[in-house]
């Protein structure tokens, strides 16, 4: 094709520059392709030999287990092949020694080392600081169970110290509106894992404890999700030990799954397996406790009436005696003897036997009086007894602790937020007196 004898970048000056060759997008790969240059890649590293600290070994047909420094962590596998030519399934804790090398399993996306020997070193760093740690703290006392303190039977409120992204915060917050949802609950977020966590966790237990009457607070629970062994590692520190082992107030600790144990576990005063276990242990189940208090308060009603319906009867025998019911007339037959006596002495004229005659008749009505007056007081008494018993089971009494209900217009017990609208009268009963309100739209 014949050249333009016309240019435009040269007649101008090169103000317009001719385009640079862009290099055009390479195809893109599917994913298998990608994966198998994953494994090409991993496999050009070859055989590697790699020491660690072995954590979480679940052990079967196969044996699957992490490698971990303390910057760190690998997934590693045994195979049973390998297993059965004597090479060892190691333990939580050890160091080792492996040799084997990475591999990509597409299926599901992940590299796995796979180990074809195996030497054991010796115990990990980080278990053996675990063990000099309880070791120190047993001989301190932090495990004895003499100090440990028992649970309120229904705490004023609860201190829940936690992640605030965390699903253990979920289950407390869940399983505490199921069981006493009245109670008040104090949420103090910080961080459960990584550098500075466990000097977190410890300000904020003695936070709580210093400031427990103005939260309104009487028992506190420690809790996080499980993890590994390093994941864990800040309730495994002795701030936090000292912390929960000086506060003043309760401490339960659900950390980690059933099988995990942390120094938290071992010195707090209640141990759970599980955040809804923790929340179960320090909260009684509402609607279980209000049976068992209308049957115990049906049976004292029962009983107190029983024992006032006998003792009244008994006082009504008591009381129409003759010598009781009538002063005159318990004197009655005394003063006829008397008249008697007097007549057969007047007759006689001996006066120092009618003297004598007198005051045995004064001596007798003095022992009925007294007699009298001390059935009376020991009945009354008893009287008092009971009804005294029978006031300090009255619900009044719950509402002079400091606890309230709220009632909607129609008169049903206002359990949640949501059991109300904007604009709806509400009547709150205290102690002394009912409190009306009304909703206010929020936000």
């Amino acid at each position: 094709m014949p050249r333009s004898p016309f240019d435009p970048s040269q007649a101008l000056g090169g103000l317009f520059e001719q385009p640079a060759s862009v290099p055009q997008p390479r195809a893109p790969l599917s994913v298998v392709e990608a994966a198998r240059a994953v494994q090409e890649r991993l496999g050009s590293l070859g055989r590697l030999r790699v020491q660690g600290e072995v954590s979480a070994p679940r052990k079967g047909k196969h044996c699957y287990f992490e490698l971990k420094d303390e910057q760190a962590v690998m997934a590693c596998a045994i195979w049973a092949s390998v297993l059965g030519r004597g090479v060892p399934a190691p333990d939580h804790g050890e160091r080792v020694v492996i040799e084997g090398q990475f591999d990509f399993y597409a299926g599901n996306g992940k590299v796995t080392f796979v180990v074809h020997r195996l030497e054991r070193v010796g115990e990990g760093d980080l278990d053996a600081r675990f063990r000099a740690l309880c070791d120190e703290l047993r001989s301190a006392g932090y495990f004895s169970e003499d100090r440990k303190r028992q649970l309120p039977l229904l705490p004023r409120g609860i201190a829940i110290i936690t992640s605030l992204d965390s699903a253990a915060l979920h289950d407390c917050l869940k399983t505490s509106a199921i069981r006493f949802p009245s109670v008040p609950i104090t949420v103090i977020g910080v961080p459960v894992q990584g550098a500075g966590s466990a000097e977190a966790v410890a300000r904020a237990v003695q936070e709580v404890g210093l400031r427990a009457e103005a939260l309104g607070v009487d028992v506190v629970v420690v809790t996080r999700g499980g993890g590994s062994r390093e994941d864990l590692q800040a309730f495994n520190e002795r701030v936090v030990a000292d912390a929960v082992f000086r506060s003043p107030l309760p401490v339960v600790a659900a950390v980690g799954h059933e099988s995990d144990t942390t120094v938290i576990d071992l010195v707090a005063d209640h141990r759970a397996s599980t955040p809804t276990q923790a929340m179960m242990a320090v909260l009684p189940d509402r609607e279980e406790l209000r049976q068992q208090l209308q049957g115990v308060a049906g049976s004292l009603v029962l009983r107190v009436r029983q024992g006032l319906r006998q003792r009244r009867d008994r006082l009504h025998a008591v009381a129409s005696r003759p010598c009781l019911h009538d002063a005159s007339a318990a004197l009655r037959v005394p003063r006829e003897r008397l008249k008697a006596m007097a007549a057969r002495l007047a007759a006689q004229a001996p006066m120092a036997r009618l003297a004598a005659a007198r005051e045995r008749t004064s001596g007798l009505m003095r022992r009925i009086e007294l007699a009298a007056a001390r059935v009376r007081a020991d009945r009354l008494a008893r009287l008092q007894a009971l009804a005294d018993r029978l006031a300090s089971v009255s619900p009044t009494q719950v509402l002079a602790r400091g606890y309230s209900i709220t009632l909607d217009e129609a008169g049903r017990t206002v359990r949640s937020a949501g059991d109300v609208t904007a604009g709806q009268v509400l009547r709150t009963r205290v102690h002394a007196g009912e409190i009306r309100s009304r909703v206010e739209p929020t936000g």
